[in-house]
Order: structure tokens, then sequence, then C-alpha cells
């Protein structure tokens, strides 16, 4: 096997097939199924959802000068939400 060969067969990786990739994206229980990226996904959401609210309450009842640590956990929770502009 000359060494073109063997690089050409070090850059070719197989296929997956669909049961390997249903089996990366599946969570099994006892009871159920489910879609790990969909779990991972709301959980997220929800959770940040949870943190979003906390600080605009907090927000909103708190003076003025003691709400710098809130507005600064909701921009850090926004900011992993939207995306950072890129140049194409």
């Amino acid at each position: 096997m000359s060494e073109e060969e063997k690089v050409s067969l070090q850059i070719e990786s197989p296929s997956m097939t669909d049961s390997e990739i249903e089996r990366q994206n599946t969570w099994k229980s006892c009871c159920l199924k489910v879609d790990r990226r969909a779990v991972q996904f709301f959980s997220q959401l929800v959770i940040s959802l949870l943190i979003i609210t906390f600080c605009l309450f907090q927000l909103h009842y708190l003076p003025k000068c003691e709400s710098g640590e809130y507005l600064s956990l909701l921009t850090m929770v926004l900011g992993t939400w939207i995306e950072a502009p890129r140049l194409h």
C-alpha cells in the first residue's frame, strides 16, 4: 500500500448509519425515549427564562443603586442566546 493510499484511507471516515445517528441523539430509559437535543434545548430555554424573569423582577423592585448584578446577569443570559455578528 502506497503512502497516498494510506493518507486517503485516513482522510475518509466511514459514514454513520441511521441507527448509529439515532442512538447518539436519543436518550432511553425504562419508560420513555426522548430526543437528546430537544431535552437540552428546552431545559436551557426554561432555565434562561427563569433567570430572565427573576432579574426583571429584581430590577423592577430594587432601588437603582442596588441593581447592578441583576443587570449584568440579564445581559449575560441574553448574550448567550444572541449570536455575535460575523463578517462574511
